[in-house]
């Protein structure tokens, strides 16, 4: 904990060397500054969660169910792509275990300061679009993020929602946020809602995008065979995280 407050970051490698003992015993170590909100998971080590060269505490609060969704979107993501993580726990849950997967080759779009903070000193190519910080939380918006998005090619996006109706489509609170929402949806290949079965059955303020638009849902056991059923009808693929 000493080195890790001196230097903000351990290599597991270099402690197993160090120490002398095998790596199985470094990273059970990390994982419990992990879960005492001390350090922060990258590939190959931990980065002090108290770094000065971070700006704000990037430690994901997910929840088990958000934990679970962001692996299963992990196994979806190519090689070699280029995706979107829009703001939200779950995509910066999935941010924190694409770091730790240990596969770099993916190129990660964002507007979301905490996600893009995840990617600090690591192997991956990670861009942070421009825009208007929100008064209320850590992420980007407004019409330099929409022009930002007009120059870029989306293989993947991945984007969270604050309700859904399944024969509707998936809404979001802020009218800001649902700009660039429905931009990041009309530049993207594949769109993935990542989202915990409680939010369907809630539509709030505006609509971001209509059921057409989405191509995965990856949600909880929770989801009712209804919704399920109905997104299926609209050719949307269900994937329930185990």
């Amino acid at each position: 904990m000493e080195k890790l407050s001196k230097a903000g970051r351990l290599e597991a490698m270099e402690e197993t060397r160090r120490l002398n003992v095998s790596s199985m015993t470094i990273w059970r170590d990390f994982r419990l500054f992990e879960e005492q909100g001390l350090a922060v998971k990258t590939h190959g080590g931990i980065i002090s969660a108290a770094n000065e060269n971070l700006p704000f505490n990037c430690i994901s609060k997910a929840s088990d169910f958000q934990k679970k969704i962001a692996k299963a979107a992990i196994s979806l993501i190519p090689m070699n792509s280029t995706i979107m993580l829009s703001a939200g726990t779950t995509t910066l849950e999935i941010a924190r275990q694409l770091v730790s997967s240990g596969r770099p080759h993916v190129t990660v779009i964002t507007n979301s300061l905490p996600v893009a903070a995840i990617f600090y000193k690591t192997n991956f190519d990670a861009i942070l679009l421009g825009g208007s910080l929100r008064r209320n939380s850590m992420d980007l918006t407004g019409p330099l993020s929409e022009k930002n998005l007009d120059e870029l090619h989306i293989d993947m996006l991945f984007t969270g929602c604050d309700g859904a109706i399944p024969d509707e489509g998936f809404f979001t609170s802020d009218l800001s946020l649902a700009a660039l929402e429905r931009k990041s949806v009309q530049r993207s290949r594949i769109v993935a809602v990542v989202t915990e079965s409680r939010k369907f059955g809630k539509n709030p303020l505006v609509k971001f995008a209509s059921s057409k638009d989405v191509q995965i849902v990856i949600t909880d056991r929770n989801l009712s065979r209804a919704d399920k059923a109905m997104m299926e009808k609209n050719k949307i693929k269900v994937f329930i995280a185990r």
